[in-house]
């Protein structure tokens, strides 16, 4: 019984770092720009399709892992090729940002949701042009799990997912970095508390806004990219969910928050697994996010942390 509980555990820490790899671009745009990006979940897909692509001719480059030497190696080949693939999207994001985002920030709310909702549409299109409508698997699964992580502490654990918790640490520490520490975070941050102040003393907002919505698309198609290279196979339908537990995970933390953000997705990630593995309700691994986060919403409407004030 405690092994379970240990497990799935450990299984809900390493979905809560993928949700929060794509909840983490959705709070930055949220907080900086005021965007609700129903297309985010679209960018997260894009990534998962474009690592199987990059992954595939990396993986093709290389021999396959037959002991721990050559297993370290393959797993830091399939890790720069996720990075190249989520770096696709960098200028993708800025060119969505400037052609069809920055000329309605001081439209309603609605014409903002349905111009997301558009582009949500066009990117799957996008993929199903190049893709086309079969799954595709970038096949690299097994290989990740020949690196030994837990075995060295006499515990079995799938060494993709030990990757993909350790790689979501160094994200938000990232983050956190990025925006306390550099001048262009700083920005950023400034430009979200105050926008007007920032324009005054002459900060460029659509540089700024641009750089912001770059930075969302980027960690959502990492987010995908995390996926695709594990068990997972990319498909055309695959950003919806993770996008409706995004919006769970960025309510329950507080919107705009990264602190926030990482708190909301372990919890989330933690409470699904739970409820499949420890409580066995699978007919409620939806419903828990959400009556976690209605539970929060009653005791704190504003969520468990501030907005961009919160990283000092």
């Amino acid at each position: 019984m405690v092994e379970s509980v240990v497990v799935h555990t450990l299984n809900g820490i390493y979905y809560g770092f993928v949700l929060f790899m794509i909840a983490s671009g959705l709070t930055i745009i949220f907080g900086v720009l005021g965007i609700l990006n129903l297309a985010h979940g679209e960018l997260y897909a894009l990534g998962a399709f474009l690592v199987f692509s990059v992954v595939g001719f990396l993986a093709g480059l290389i021999a396959a892992p037959t002991d721990t030497v050559t297993a370290v190696i393959f797993g830091v080949v399939v890790l720069a090729g996720a990075l190249a693939a989520a770096a696709v999207l960098l200028p993708v994001g800025a060119a969505l940002e400037a052609t069809f985002v920055r000329p309605i920030y001081e439209r309603e709310e609605v014409y903002q949701l349905l111009l997301t909702y558009a582009l949500l549409l066009i990117l799957i299109d996008v993929m199903k042009f190049g893709w086309g409508t079969s799954p595709v698997s970038t096949g690299t699964y097994s290989g990740l799990n020949r690196i030994p992580t837990t075995e060295v502490l006499g515990f079995s654990y799938p060494s993709y997912n030990v990757i993909v918790i350790l790689v979501g640490i160094a994200v938000f520490a990232w983050l956190v970095w990025f925006f306390d520490r550099t001048k262009t975070g700083r920005i950023v941050r400034a430009t979200a508390i105050n926008r007007e102040m920032a324009t005054a003393i002459g900060v460029s907002t659509d540089r700024t806004f641009t750089l912001v919505f770059a930075m969302g698309a980027f960690f959502a198609g990492f987010g995908g990219a995390m996926v695709s290279i594990g068990p997972s196979d990319a498909f055309l339908e695959m950003g919806l969910d993770p996008l409706v537990l995004s919006f769970v995970v960025i309510v329950i933390g507080g919107l705009g928050s990264l602190k926030g953000a990482l708190v909301g997705a372990l919890l989330v990630g933690v409470i699904s697994r739970w409820t499949v593995g420890v409580f066995g309700l699978p007919q409620l691994e939806l419903a828990a996010p959400f009556l976690l986060m209605a539970i929060i919403l009653l005791a704190k409407p504003e969520g468990l942390y501030g907005t961009w004030g919160e990283i000092e």
